[in-house]
């Protein structure tokens, strides 16, 4: 039986998956720039203290 759930779990997150990339659309080319950036540059770019917000 757990075998099964298991299965049925999978499957059901692979779906939800394929409808939320659907939902969002394809990816603009200010954000595969900003991807783009954000690997090359890597934490240099990233805010410190007041900057970066809360830590939950």
């Amino acid at each position: 039986m757990k075998q099964s759930k298991d299965t049925a779990k999978s499957l059901l997150a692979a779906q939800l998956q394929a409808e939320a990339r659907r939902l969002a659309g394809g990816i603009t080319s200010v954000e595969r720039k900003f991807l783009a950036v954000s690997l090359a540059k890597g934490k240099e770019l990233e805010p410190d203290g007041r900057l970066a917000g809360v830590r939950l």
